[in-house]
């Protein structure tokens, strides 16, 4: 796994101290939502896991996300079908055999394409080549947090991993979720909880992001070519 899930807010390296309350617990439930979500439009990084279940099946993402860097992995029932990193205005994906099978079904094409990396500008993967979508940019995922005219209401207090937290539900939309935001440090989302959001952790606020890009990233126009019919009996992957 890429992201970790353990603690919410970081000290710094070799700090005793725990981080000071920050007491956004004692403001109106509307106004902690966007406190919070002004503090997280300035975090530089965060590792996100989120699992998700719909009609019976289990799709999992393991990320960690900057500005304009990430990587991470996507999983549907346990099985890991793409791994992605994005970095200097590029987003390279990956298609294990499993995850290449699962868009284009068994035969050739699959087993050129899977294992293989693919390169394309970031931003055009959606719609176009499978990515990770809104998951994979930590702004958009971060302000899809806190909706648009949503109703909110404190649901008490407690902890997510030790980090204590105040629990605010909220009603839009998109649904309704519980979001766990820490009463410690900067007033950062830990969890969010719900039917149609699953579950989602956010933990290793702020901490560096390093990502290395992949040797011999194709794009999608030659690994199309090559799956092509002309490539039949190809044992390239």
């Amino acid at each position: 796994m890429m992201a970790g899930c353990s603690g919410g807010y970081d000290a710094p390296s070799g700090a005793d101290t725990p981080a000071a309350p920050n007491g956004i617990e004692k403001l109106p439930a509307q106004e902690m939502l966007t406190t919070s979500a002004a503090a997280m439009a300035t975090a530089s990084s965060v590792a996100v896991f989120a699992s998700l279940k719909e009609d019976g099946t289990a799709m999992s993402f393991d990320l960690v996300l900057g500005t304009g860097v990430g990587q991470g992995t996507m999983s549907l029932n346990g099985t890991t079908l793409m791994e992605f990193r994005e970095l200097d205005g590029k987003m390279y994906w990956k298609s294990t055999r499993e995850g290449a099978e699962a868009i284009l079904g068994p035969g050739d094409a699959s087993k050129i394409i899977g294992g293989r990396w693919v390169v394309t500008p970031t931003g055009t993967e959606d719609g176009e080549v499978p990515g990770p979508g809104d998951f994979g940019d930590k702004d958009d995922l971060l302000a899809s947090l806190v909706q648009e005219g949503a109703k909110a209401t404190v649901t008490g207090t407690g902890e997510v991993d030790g980090t204590p937290v105040v629990f605010v539900k909220t009603t839009g939309s998109d649904g309704t979720s519980t979001l766990a935001i820490q009463t410690v440090g900067e007033p950062y989302v830990v969890q969010v909880k719900g039917k149609e959001a699953g579950n989602i952790e956010f933990t290793n606020w702020n901490a560096p992001v390093t990502v290395t890009a992949p040797t011999g990233a194709v794009s999608p126009d030659e690994l199309m070519k090559d799956a092509g019919p002309s490539s039949s009996g190809s044992s390239s992957g």
